[in-house]
């Protein structure tokens, strides 16, 4: 079974052709998130064409298994497939960056460097789940490389430029490739992405119903100071009502006048 690879004109440049890749596939179980299963390939050798082709990591009769097991909803299995191809080399020579070491796990650009570490300091996990499983260096250096971009995102832009449209999709792709490469607990960082996020829409909402409460307080100062002087008129009216009804006896309309006036 394979997994095709796309490579359209925007791709025309991507490296095929006597390469390899590491593949990394992450089958999402829809009902149960933490029973996602991930599968790893290293030097899978890609092919020169209109398509990029490897070989899927898991077997047909284990991935069939997965229907009974909350990987196939509404007939449809997500299957996240990142693909990290070997010998690329670390620096680009039209945008020349310098990359140094990270904790003797791989190479990063300098600039994430610090972030990564700090977080790394706060978060042991970050560092211990790659040493746990053993993860091949390609796939550390994508991996730390989305986290550091990530971070220095968040330490270099404002709140204000989250007001375009794409700044917010520029760090929700970033986003997207951290949660995709770190399968384990990113509750630290999630809440600060999210927030940003969702700001302005959020700030939006508040400034509307500030808004609309202010103009129902106004109204109800109205109406108050209404009611008042309706209970004012009303008190007024009650004085004129006991003053008329005063000798005044209510009779029936179908009474003779002169009735009682003749015993």
């Amino acid at each position: 079974m394979d997994v095709y690879f796309y490579s359209g004109p925007d791709n025309v440049n991507f490296p095929v052709g006597g390469r390899s890749a590491n593949v990394k596939l992450s089958f999402l179980n829809q009902l149960e998130t933490k029973s996602t299963i991930i599968e790893e390939s290293e030097n899978v050798q890609l092919k020169q064409g209109d398509n990029v082709v490897c070989s899927l990591c898991m077997n047909l009769e284990r991935f069939h298994d997965l229907v009974q097991d909350g990987f196939f909803v509404n007939d449809t299995c997500i299957i996240v497939a990142e693909v990290c191809v070997n010998d690329l080399g670390l620096l680009d020579h039209n945008h020349p960056r310098l990359f140094v070491d990270f904790m003797g796990l791989c190479k990063i650009q300098k600039e994430y460097v610090q972030l990564l570490e700090k977080s790394c300091a706060k978060h042991p996990s970050l560092v211990k789940s790659h040493l746990k499983r053993k993860r091949s260096q390609r796939f550390k250096e994508c991996s730390f490389s989305a986290l550091g971009k990530l971070l220095h995102f968040l330490e270099t832009k404002k709140l204000r430029d989250m007001m375009s449209y794409d700044v917010r999709q520029e760090l929700q792709d970033l986003w997207d490739g951290v949660e995709m490469r770190f399968d384990y607990d990113l509750s630290w960082l999630e809440p600060h992405v999210k927030s940003a996020l969702t700001y302005f829409e959020k700030a939006t909402k508040v400034k509307k119903l500030k808004g609309d409460v202010a103009d129902l307080q106004e109204k109800s100062k109205s109406l108050k100071a209404k009611a008042i002087a309706m209970n004012a008129d009303l008190e007024i009216t009650k004085k004129e009502l006991a003053m008329a009804e005063e000798g005044f006896v209510e009779r029936d309309l179908d009474d003779k006048i002169g009735c009682g006036l003749i015993p």
